[in-house]
């Protein structure tokens, strides 16, 4: 590959796992072998392990880049110990709805894989792909500070971190392929930007070569004054020389005012999420208690019906006893009739008795009047 440089050492280990979403993946270019993490991972001599997959992010329901480390875990297939790097290379395609969230979510994954994979170096590429022309102003805005906080993020793990990559490709059709996705051509200046970021990462020093080793003679009576004063304006010229700003510090100086604009708009977006929700989380508050106070004035005209009710039971009871009061009176009073309808009946039988016996002697008496008879008793 033209311009990349292949001079560099191995790190840690000989295999490579690649995360990220469908430009990780492939799509765009015209045969895998052109994707850029295939590219890269060539120009790196590493092996290539690829587990990106379409529509994936950190923060993406059921399609994140953690479940993305979750099969490479599974993946029996070469030595976990002997990964060098593991790139998370994503950030197009995550959500904008909760910045703070992002944050931790990147940095979560990040120390996943440092767990998974112990001996390999983080590499944190943000936002490879194109800008798609369809896209508006404000959603390229909101994509940016998705971008940053990815960033900020992975600076802060300690992960090494390619900066923007959105900007390799930016709108330009030449490197697009659809939406997102890069073509060939775009898919090999993302590659360069990793192997580039890779090489710088492992800080190998490079040696310049001493030049123009020539011995300097002075006379032994040159003049004290003169050396000391020529002395004092080299010093001099040194200081002046060491403090002036290059090109490469003004830019660096620029960069960094750039970042920290970036982060500070962050931040203020970040705050205005957590203000937004907590709008919500108050509303949805507010309506808990109104329901809660509506409750509340149902259970109390339930309770009042409840006290009716337990009014009305008690004034029945009430009145069964009364009714079981009279009750007993009439049984009482029934009773005792009772007992004189006996009476009057036994009575009654008494005089019957008395009766058919009267009725029987006056029988007799003029049975015996008729016969002529002598009736006794």
């Amino acid at each position: 590959m033209n311009g990349i440089n292949q001079t560099c050492a191995i790190p840690a280990g000989t295999h490579a796992v690649w995360c990220g979403d469908s430009v990780t993946l492939g799509t765009g270019a015209s045969t895998t072998t052109k994707r850029y993490s295939t590219r890269a991972s060539g120009e790196l001599n590493l092996t290539e392990h690829n587990y990106a997959k379409t529509n994936a992010g950190y923060l993406i329901d059921d399609n994140t880049i953690g479940m993305q480390l979750d099969a490479a875990k599974t993946d029996t297939g070469y030595p976990h110990n002997q990964v060098g790097y593991v790139f998370l290379m994503t950030g197009l395609t995550d959500s904008y709805q909760s910045l703070a969230n992002m944050q931790q979510a990147v940095s979560d994954t990040i120390g996943k894989a440092r767990s998974i994979f112990t001996s390999a170096r983080i590499v944190v590429g943000v936002g490879p792909g194109c800008i798609p022309d369809a896209d508006p102003a404000e959603a390229i805005a909101k994509q940016g500070h998705i971008l940053t906080a990815i960033t900020m993020a992975a600076v802060a793990a300690d992960a090494l971190v390619i900066r923007n990559m959105r900007a390799i490709c930016g709108s330009d059709p030449d490197m697009h392929a659809a939406g997102i996705n890069p073509n060939d051509e775009g898919m090999r200046l993302l590659a360069q930007a990793v192997v580039t970021s890779v090489d710088a990462d492992k800080g190998e020093p490079l040696d310049t070569p001493v030049t123009e080793l020539t011995r300097v003679y002075t006379s032994p009576g040159a003049d004290w004054a003169s050396r000391q004063v020529n002395a004092q304006r080299k010093r001099e010229a040194s200081k002046k020389e060491a403090n002036r700003p290059t090109g490469t510090e003004l830019t660096q100086l620029t960069s960094k005012l750039d970042e920290l604009t970036q982060a500070q708009g962050l931040q203020q977006v970040i705050i205005e999420q957590q203000q937004a929700q907590l709008e919500v989380q108050q509303e949805q508050l507010k309506a808990a208690q109104d329901r809660l106070k509506s409750q509340q004035t149902a259970l109390e005209a339930q309770q009042k019906q409840l006290g009716q009710i337990v009014d009305q039971l008690k004034g029945i009871v009430d009145d069964q006893g009364s009714t079981v009061i009279q009750l007993k009176t009439i049984t009482d009073n029934l009773a005792a009739t009772d007992g004189r309808v006996d009476q009057i009946q036994h009575t009654l039988y008494s005089n019957q008795v008395w009766l058919k016996n009267q009725l029987d002697n006056l029988n007799r008496r003029v049975t015996a009047l008729e016969n002529k008879g002598t009736v006794t008793g």
